[in-house]
Protein backbone atom coordinates (compact mmCIF):
# COMPACT_ATOMS: atom_id res chain seq x y z
CA UNK A 1 0.00 0.00 0.00
CA UNK A 2 1.33 3.40 -1.17
CA UNK A 3 0.13 6.55 1.16
CA UNK A 4 0.43 10.24 -0.60
CA UNK A 5 3.75 12.08 -0.19
CA UNK A 6 1.46 14.97 1.32
CA UNK A 7 0.94 12.55 4.37
CA UNK A 8 3.92 11.34 5.11
CA UNK A 9 4.60 13.09 7.80
CA UNK A 10 2.11 10.95 9.72
CA UNK A 11 3.39 7.58 10.93
CA UNK A 12 1.74 4.56 11.29
CA UNK A 13 0.53 5.18 14.58
CA UNK A 14 -0.50 8.74 14.56
CA UNK A 15 -3.79 9.62 16.83
CA UNK A 16 -5.55 11.56 13.87
CA UNK A 17 -4.98 8.71 10.62
CA UNK A 18 -5.75 5.84 13.07
CA UNK A 19 -9.34 6.21 12.86
CA UNK A 20 -9.25 5.03 9.20
CA UNK A 21 -8.65 1.44 10.42
CA UNK A 22 -10.83 -1.42 11.62
CA UNK A 23 -11.03 -0.61 15.41
CA UNK A 24 -8.19 2.40 15.32
CA UNK A 25 -8.64 5.77 17.25
CA UNK A 26 -11.86 6.91 15.61
CA UNK A 27 -13.51 3.92 16.20
CA UNK A 28 -12.82 3.80 20.23
CA UNK A 29 -16.22 2.47 20.14
CA UNK A 30 -15.09 -0.77 18.25
CA UNK A 31 -17.40 -2.83 15.90
CA UNK A 32 -20.44 -4.23 16.65
CA UNK A 33 -21.48 -7.76 17.80
CA UNK A 34 -23.87 -10.13 17.59
CA UNK A 35 -27.16 -10.26 16.08
CA UNK A 36 -28.49 -7.24 13.75
CA UNK A 37 -30.88 -6.75 16.50
CA UNK A 38 -28.90 -5.74 19.12
CA UNK A 39 -26.00 -3.63 18.78
CA UNK A 40 -22.74 -4.28 21.24
CA UNK A 41 -19.62 -2.33 21.00
CA UNK A 42 -15.65 -3.32 22.43
CA UNK A 43 -14.61 -0.78 24.78
CA UNK A 44 -11.00 -0.09 23.17
CA UNK A 45 -9.05 2.11 26.16
CA UNK A 46 -7.74 5.65 24.86
CA UNK A 47 -4.57 6.43 24.06
CA UNK A 48 -2.92 7.98 26.79
CA UNK A 49 -2.20 11.90 26.87
CA UNK A 50 1.88 12.87 26.86
CA UNK A 51 3.12 16.31 28.35
CA UNK A 52 2.47 17.58 25.19
CA UNK A 53 -0.95 17.72 26.30
CA UNK A 54 -0.51 20.25 29.15
CA UNK A 55 0.33 23.29 27.07
CA UNK A 56 -2.95 22.71 25.83
CA UNK A 57 -4.92 22.13 28.84
CA UNK A 58 -3.25 25.48 30.10
CA UNK A 59 -4.68 26.87 26.55
CA UNK A 60 -8.44 25.89 27.44
CA UNK A 61 -8.25 26.53 31.08
CA UNK A 62 -6.81 30.29 31.12
CA UNK A 63 -8.05 31.68 27.58
CA UNK A 64 -11.25 32.38 28.86
CA UNK A 65 -10.25 33.44 32.39
CA UNK A 66 -10.97 37.51 33.23
CA UNK A 67 -7.11 38.75 34.52
CA UNK A 68 -8.73 41.47 36.29
CA UNK A 69 -11.19 38.69 37.83
CA UNK A 70 -8.15 36.95 39.17
CA UNK A 71 -5.91 40.23 39.70
CA UNK A 72 -4.05 39.50 36.74
CA UNK A 73 -4.33 41.90 34.17
CA UNK A 74 -3.59 41.12 30.45
CA UNK A 75 -3.69 37.03 31.36
CA UNK A 76 -5.80 36.27 28.59
CA UNK A 77 -4.07 38.09 26.12
CA UNK A 78 -0.65 36.59 27.19
CA UNK A 79 -2.20 32.81 26.91
CA UNK A 80 -3.47 33.71 22.93
CA UNK A 81 -0.33 35.20 21.89
CA UNK A 82 0.93 31.58 23.35
CA UNK A 83 -1.99 30.17 20.92
CA UNK A 84 -0.67 32.39 18.26
CA UNK A 85 2.51 31.63 17.92
CA UNK A 86 2.03 27.77 18.53
CA UNK A 87 -0.17 28.21 15.16
CA UNK A 88 2.81 29.97 13.18
CA UNK A 89 5.36 27.15 14.94
CA UNK A 90 2.99 24.45 13.26
CA UNK A 91 3.08 25.69 10.30
CA UNK A 92 6.97 26.67 10.11
CA UNK A 93 8.24 23.21 11.46
CA UNK A 94 5.40 21.33 10.04
CA UNK A 95 4.94 22.26 6.43
CA UNK A 96 4.44 18.86 4.96
CA UNK A 97 1.66 18.42 7.93
CA UNK A 98 0.16 22.05 7.07
CA UNK A 99 -0.55 21.85 3.77
CA UNK A 100 -1.82 18.23 4.44
CA UNK A 101 -4.04 19.55 6.82
CA UNK A 102 -4.98 22.87 5.03
CA UNK A 103 -5.86 21.12 2.45
CA UNK A 104 -7.98 18.75 4.42
CA UNK A 105 -10.59 21.72 5.54
CA UNK A 106 -10.27 24.53 2.41
CA UNK A 107 -13.77 25.70 3.37
CA UNK A 108 -13.18 26.63 7.04
CA UNK A 109 -10.19 28.97 5.50
CA UNK A 110 -12.76 31.46 3.98
CA UNK A 111 -13.44 33.12 7.16
CA UNK A 112 -10.17 34.50 8.13
CA UNK A 113 -9.53 35.00 4.13
CA UNK A 114 -13.01 36.96 3.86
CA UNK A 115 -12.28 38.93 7.04
CA UNK A 116 -8.94 40.41 5.96
CA UNK A 117 -10.09 40.72 2.41
CA UNK A 118 -13.14 43.34 3.98
CA UNK A 119 -10.00 45.81 4.32
CA UNK A 120 -10.16 46.71 1.38
CA UNK A 121 -13.54 48.06 1.69
CA UNK A 122 -13.66 48.08 5.12
CA UNK A 123 -14.49 51.16 7.40
CA UNK A 124 -10.99 50.76 9.35
CA UNK A 125 -8.93 48.33 6.67
CA UNK A 126 -6.29 48.22 9.65
CA UNK A 127 -8.48 46.55 12.21
CA UNK A 128 -9.75 44.22 10.03
CA UNK A 129 -6.62 42.89 8.70
CA UNK A 130 -5.27 42.53 12.61
CA UNK A 131 -7.74 40.82 13.83
CA UNK A 132 -8.48 38.23 10.59
CA UNK A 133 -4.80 37.51 11.20
CA UNK A 134 -5.54 36.43 14.64
CA UNK A 135 -8.80 34.81 13.17
CA UNK A 136 -6.43 32.73 11.13
CA UNK A 137 -4.29 31.89 13.55
CA UNK A 138 -7.02 30.86 16.09
CA UNK A 139 -8.35 28.59 13.11
CA UNK A 140 -4.85 27.21 12.64
CA UNK A 141 -4.49 26.44 16.64
CA UNK A 142 -7.36 24.50 16.37
CA UNK A 143 -5.92 22.44 13.51
CA UNK A 144 -2.92 22.20 15.03
CA UNK A 145 -4.84 20.50 17.72
CA UNK A 146 -6.45 18.13 15.73
CA UNK A 147 -3.18 17.00 14.46
CA UNK A 148 -1.20 16.67 17.46
CA UNK A 149 -3.53 14.77 19.55
CA UNK A 150 -6.75 13.33 18.11
CA UNK A 151 -9.99 13.60 18.69
CA UNK A 152 -10.05 11.37 22.03
CA UNK A 153 -7.45 13.88 23.33
CA UNK A 154 -9.05 17.08 22.30
CA UNK A 155 -12.87 15.59 24.34
CA UNK A 156 -9.72 15.06 27.30
CA UNK A 157 -8.14 18.15 27.04
CA UNK A 158 -10.78 20.46 26.45
CA UNK A 159 -12.49 18.12 30.37
CA UNK A 160 -9.11 18.50 31.97
CA UNK A 161 -9.16 22.91 30.83
CA UNK A 162 -12.37 23.09 32.35
CA UNK A 163 -12.23 20.87 35.29
CA UNK A 164 -9.45 23.55 36.23
CA UNK A 165 -11.84 25.93 35.55
CA UNK A 166 -14.32 24.00 37.63
CA UNK A 167 -11.64 23.97 40.93
CA UNK A 168 -10.28 27.61 40.62
CA UNK A 169 -14.21 29.06 40.31
CA UNK A 170 -15.02 27.37 43.30
CA UNK A 171 -12.40 28.40 45.64
CA UNK A 172 -12.67 32.15 44.33
CA UNK A 173 -16.18 31.82 45.55
CA UNK A 174 -15.39 30.56 48.75
CA UNK A 175 -12.39 32.50 49.39
CA UNK A 176 -13.79 36.07 47.66
CA UNK A 177 -17.36 35.29 46.95
CA UNK A 178 -17.88 39.19 46.55
CA UNK A 179 -15.75 38.68 43.31
CA UNK A 180 -17.52 36.00 41.73
CA UNK A 181 -21.14 37.05 42.55
CA UNK A 182 -23.36 39.41 41.23
CA UNK A 183 -26.15 41.83 42.93
CA UNK A 184 -28.68 38.58 41.78
CA UNK A 185 -26.23 36.13 43.34
CA UNK A 186 -25.59 34.63 40.00
CA UNK A 187 -22.21 33.23 39.70
CA UNK A 188 -19.21 33.98 37.40
CA UNK A 189 -16.72 32.22 38.83
CA UNK A 190 -12.92 33.09 37.28
CA UNK A 191 -14.44 34.68 34.39
CA UNK A 192 -15.80 37.81 33.16
CA UNK A 193 -19.50 37.46 32.94
CA UNK A 194 -22.24 34.51 33.91
CA UNK A 195 -22.93 34.03 30.77
CA UNK A 196 -19.08 32.47 29.95
CA UNK A 197 -19.37 30.77 33.29
CA UNK A 198 -22.81 29.28 32.00
CA UNK A 199 -21.50 28.31 28.28
CA UNK A 200 -17.73 26.88 29.54
CA UNK A 201 -20.04 24.81 32.03
CA UNK A 202 -22.52 23.76 29.49
CA UNK A 203 -19.63 22.45 27.36
CA UNK A 204 -18.00 20.73 30.26
CA UNK A 205 -21.34 18.31 30.63
CA UNK A 206 -21.04 17.32 26.99
CA UNK A 207 -17.20 16.32 27.71
CA UNK A 208 -17.70 14.63 30.80
CA UNK A 209 -20.73 12.44 29.77
CA UNK A 210 -19.10 11.49 26.34
CA UNK A 211 -16.16 10.12 28.16
CA UNK A 212 -18.18 8.79 31.29
CA UNK A 213 -20.02 6.78 28.63
CA UNK A 214 -16.41 6.00 26.68
CA UNK A 215 -15.61 4.43 30.31
CA UNK A 216 -12.76 6.76 30.77
CA UNK A 217 -12.53 7.32 34.37
CA UNK A 218 -15.79 7.59 35.14
CA UNK A 219 -15.19 8.67 39.12
CA UNK A 220 -13.96 11.86 38.11
CA UNK A 221 -16.15 12.39 35.15
CA UNK A 222 -19.43 11.73 36.57
CA UNK A 223 -18.18 14.18 39.51
CA UNK A 224 -17.38 16.75 37.22
CA UNK A 225 -20.65 16.56 35.38
CA UNK A 226 -22.41 16.55 38.29
CA UNK A 227 -20.23 19.93 39.31
CA UNK A 228 -20.68 21.64 35.86
CA UNK A 229 -24.78 21.10 36.50
CA UNK A 230 -24.08 23.10 40.20
CA UNK A 231 -22.13 25.76 38.63
CA UNK A 232 -24.58 26.14 35.51
CA UNK A 233 -27.29 26.29 37.61
CA UNK A 234 -25.46 28.90 39.92
CA UNK A 235 -24.44 31.28 37.18
CA UNK A 236 -28.55 32.06 36.23
CA UNK A 237 -27.33 31.95 32.77
CA UNK A 238 -30.73 30.71 30.58
CA UNK A 239 -29.26 30.11 27.26
CA UNK A 240 -26.24 28.36 28.26
CA UNK A 241 -28.91 26.32 30.37
CA UNK A 242 -30.92 25.66 27.08
CA UNK A 243 -27.57 25.21 25.13
CA UNK A 244 -26.42 22.30 27.83
CA UNK A 245 -29.81 20.67 27.34
CA UNK A 246 -29.69 20.98 23.79
CA UNK A 247 -26.16 19.35 23.70
CA UNK A 248 -26.54 16.76 25.18
CA UNK A 249 -29.85 15.88 23.13
CA UNK A 250 -28.44 13.76 20.45
CA UNK A 251 -26.60 11.72 23.04
CA UNK A 252 -29.64 10.13 24.40
CA UNK A 253 -30.62 8.97 20.56
CA UNK A 254 -26.96 7.68 20.33
CA UNK A 255 -27.12 6.05 23.70
CA UNK A 256 -30.87 4.45 22.36
CA UNK A 257 -29.38 3.67 18.76
CA UNK A 258 -26.62 1.75 20.60
CA UNK A 259 -29.26 -0.37 22.66
CA UNK A 260 -30.75 -2.33 19.44
CA UNK A 261 -33.55 -1.60 17.44
CA UNK A 262 -36.19 -2.44 20.03
CA UNK A 263 -35.23 0.37 22.00
CA UNK A 264 -34.62 2.90 19.05
CA UNK A 265 -38.02 2.41 17.83
CA UNK A 266 -39.49 2.73 21.47
CA UNK A 267 -37.20 5.73 22.18
CA UNK A 268 -38.73 6.78 18.61
CA UNK A 269 -42.01 6.34 19.10
CA UNK A 270 -41.88 8.03 22.53
CA UNK A 271 -39.96 11.06 20.34
CA UNK A 272 -42.99 11.70 18.48
CA UNK A 273 -45.63 11.55 20.33
CA UNK A 274 -44.01 14.29 22.65
CA UNK A 275 -43.37 16.20 19.50
CA UNK A 276 -47.06 15.87 18.51
CA UNK A 277 -48.21 17.28 22.43
CA UNK A 278 -45.60 20.04 21.98
CA UNK A 279 -47.28 21.17 18.74
CA UNK A 280 -50.33 20.74 20.27
CA UNK A 281 -49.74 22.96 23.42
CA UNK A 282 -47.79 25.52 21.23
CA UNK A 283 -50.66 25.95 18.83
CA UNK A 284 -53.24 26.34 21.88
CA UNK A 285 -51.76 28.83 23.63
CA UNK A 286 -49.27 30.66 21.38
CA UNK A 287 -48.02 33.88 23.00
CA UNK A 288 -48.47 33.16 26.45
CA UNK A 289 -46.39 30.13 26.34
CA UNK A 290 -43.79 32.14 25.00
CA UNK A 291 -44.03 34.74 27.28
CA UNK A 292 -44.61 32.04 30.40
CA UNK A 293 -41.10 30.10 29.44
CA UNK A 294 -39.16 33.34 29.13
CA UNK A 295 -40.57 34.21 32.16
CA UNK A 296 -39.40 30.59 33.86
CA UNK A 297 -35.75 31.37 32.61
CA UNK A 298 -36.00 34.21 34.13
CA UNK A 299 -35.60 36.55 31.16
CA UNK A 300 -38.26 39.36 29.54
CA UNK A 301 -39.80 40.09 26.01
CA UNK A 302 -35.95 41.70 24.91
CA UNK A 303 -34.15 39.15 26.13
CA UNK A 304 -32.46 40.73 28.45
CA UNK A 305 -31.83 43.80 26.12
CA UNK A 306 -30.81 41.58 23.26
CA UNK A 307 -33.69 42.75 20.70
CA UNK A 308 -32.47 46.27 21.33
CA UNK A 309 -28.66 45.30 20.33
CA UNK A 310 -30.37 43.34 17.21
CA UNK A 311 -32.46 45.94 16.08
CA UNK A 312 -28.80 48.37 15.96
CA UNK A 313 -27.10 45.50 13.85
CA UNK A 314 -29.88 45.14 11.41
CA UNK A 315 -30.38 48.66 11.02
CA UNK A 316 -26.88 48.80 10.24
CA UNK A 317 -27.01 45.55 7.94
CA UNK A 318 -29.35 47.92 5.53
CA UNK A 319 -27.00 50.80 4.86
CA UNK A 320 -24.49 48.68 3.54
CA UNK A 321 -26.70 44.97 2.62
CA UNK A 322 -24.51 43.34 0.17
CA UNK A 323 -20.69 43.32 1.06
CA UNK A 324 -21.01 44.88 5.24
CA UNK A 325 -18.43 47.68 6.00
CA UNK A 326 -15.50 45.33 7.13
CA UNK A 327 -14.32 42.90 9.92
CA UNK A 328 -15.07 44.41 13.35
CA UNK A 329 -15.46 47.94 11.61
CA UNK A 330 -18.85 48.69 13.30
CA UNK A 331 -17.51 48.83 16.79
CA UNK A 332 -14.32 50.71 15.68
CA UNK A 333 -15.16 53.09 13.44
CA UNK A 334 -16.64 56.73 15.25
CA UNK A 335 -18.87 56.89 12.46
CA UNK A 336 -21.30 54.05 13.04
CA UNK A 337 -24.31 54.29 15.60
CA UNK A 338 -21.76 52.11 17.88
CA UNK A 339 -20.92 55.03 20.23
CA UNK A 340 -25.28 55.44 20.70
CA UNK A 341 -25.29 51.45 21.36
CA UNK A 342 -23.18 51.91 24.03
CA UNK A 343 -25.25 54.56 25.48
CA UNK A 344 -28.50 52.83 25.23
CA UNK A 345 -27.57 49.71 26.73
CA UNK A 346 -24.87 51.21 29.29
CA UNK A 347 -22.51 48.37 28.15
CA UNK A 348 -19.39 48.41 26.44
CA UNK A 349 -20.20 45.48 24.00
CA UNK A 350 -18.24 44.22 21.05
CA UNK A 351 -20.66 42.17 19.84
CA UNK A 352 -24.60 41.88 18.80
CA UNK A 353 -24.80 39.06 20.60
CA UNK A 354 -26.06 37.13 17.26
CA UNK A 355 -23.53 35.33 14.80
CA UNK A 356 -25.65 35.91 11.47
CA UNK A 357 -25.94 39.54 12.54
CA UNK A 358 -22.53 40.27 13.16
CA UNK A 359 -21.66 38.43 10.15
CA UNK A 360 -24.43 40.52 8.28
CA UNK A 361 -22.82 43.62 9.26
CA UNK A 362 -19.57 43.04 8.79
CA UNK A 363 -19.81 41.32 5.53
CA UNK A 364 -23.47 41.55 3.91
CA UNK A 365 -24.89 39.23 2.36
CA UNK A 366 -22.24 37.48 0.76
CA UNK A 367 -20.86 36.78 4.49
CA UNK A 368 -24.10 35.23 5.45
CA UNK A 369 -23.29 33.17 2.76
CA UNK A 370 -19.83 32.20 3.42
CA UNK A 371 -21.19 31.46 7.44
CA UNK A 372 -23.52 29.56 6.52
CA UNK A 373 -21.74 27.47 3.95
CA UNK A 374 -19.19 26.38 6.48
CA UNK A 375 -21.50 25.80 9.18
CA UNK A 376 -23.20 23.32 6.94
CA UNK A 377 -20.17 21.51 5.23
CA UNK A 378 -19.18 21.28 9.31
CA UNK A 379 -21.83 19.30 9.88
CA UNK A 380 -21.85 17.01 7.62
CA UNK A 381 -18.25 15.95 8.07
CA UNK A 382 -18.50 15.23 11.65
CA UNK A 383 -21.43 13.43 11.09
CA UNK A 384 -20.14 11.39 8.48
CA UNK A 385 -16.85 10.85 10.84
CA UNK A 386 -19.44 9.70 13.06
CA UNK A 387 -20.98 7.38 11.00
CA UNK A 388 -17.98 5.16 9.96
CA UNK A 389 -17.26 5.13 13.88
CA UNK A 390 -20.44 5.49 16.14
CA UNK A 391 -18.72 5.59 19.62
CA UNK A 392 -19.46 8.28 21.93
CA UNK A 393 -16.24 10.19 21.67
CA UNK A 394 -16.86 10.47 17.73
CA UNK A 395 -20.05 11.69 18.91
CA UNK A 396 -18.75 14.56 20.69
CA UNK A 397 -18.30 16.99 17.75
CA UNK A 398 -22.00 16.59 16.89
CA UNK A 399 -23.08 17.58 20.36
CA UNK A 400 -20.79 20.23 20.19
CA UNK A 401 -22.00 21.55 16.98
CA UNK A 402 -25.60 21.29 18.43
CA UNK A 403 -25.19 22.74 20.84
CA UNK A 404 -22.87 25.83 19.28
CA UNK A 405 -25.25 26.09 16.38
CA UNK A 406 -27.81 27.28 19.47
CA UNK A 407 -25.24 29.72 20.77
CA UNK A 408 -24.78 31.46 17.52
CA UNK A 409 -28.37 32.80 17.88
CA UNK A 410 -27.93 34.41 21.02
CA UNK A 411 -24.20 35.07 21.18
CA UNK A 412 -21.40 35.30 19.24
CA UNK A 413 -18.92 32.44 19.85
CA UNK A 414 -17.98 31.80 15.79
CA UNK A 415 -16.17 33.70 13.02
CA UNK A 416 -14.52 35.61 16.24
CA UNK A 417 -10.54 35.92 16.81
CA UNK A 418 -9.09 34.72 19.94
CA UNK A 419 -12.34 32.62 20.34
CA UNK A 420 -12.24 29.22 22.69
CA UNK A 421 -15.41 27.83 20.32
CA UNK A 422 -13.60 29.06 17.22
CA UNK A 423 -10.59 27.17 18.49
CA UNK A 424 -12.55 23.59 19.00
CA UNK A 425 -14.86 23.82 15.60
CA UNK A 426 -11.88 24.34 13.81
CA UNK A 427 -10.33 21.06 15.84
CA UNK A 428 -13.61 19.35 15.45
CA UNK A 429 -13.04 18.98 11.60
CA UNK A 430 -11.68 15.19 10.77
CA UNK A 431 -8.92 15.01 8.74
CA UNK A 432 -9.19 13.72 5.16
CA UNK A 433 -8.52 10.02 4.05
CA UNK A 434 -5.55 9.14 2.48
CA UNK A 435 -5.89 8.48 -0.85
CA UNK A 436 -4.32 4.93 -1.69
CA UNK A 437 -2.31 3.20 -4.89
CA UNK A 438 -1.67 -0.31 -5.35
Amino acid sequence: MAVRRDLAAFGPRDPELVWLQPGGEGSVAGWPLGRSGVRRYRTIALPRLGLSAIPWILLIMLAPVSGEQVKLPGLEKLVWLGADLAALAFLVLRRDLGGTLFGSRPIILLWPALAILSATWSLTPGISVYHGVQLLATIVAGIALRATMGLSGIVRIVFLGLLGGQILSVVLGVAAPGLTRGLSGEWSGIYSHKNVLGGLMSLQLLCAACLFFQGWQRALTGAAFLGALALLVSSHSATALVAGALGLAPLSVIIAWRQGNLVTGVCLGFAIALAGIGILVAATYGADLSARLLSDLGKDTTLTGRTILWQFGIDQFWREPVIGIGYKAYWESPITTAPYLHFTTQQKLWFFHNNFIDVAVAFGILGLIVFTGVMLDTARRVVQHFARAPGYIEAWPILFLTQTSLLVGFECPLFVNHGLHQLLLAASLPLLRPRQTG
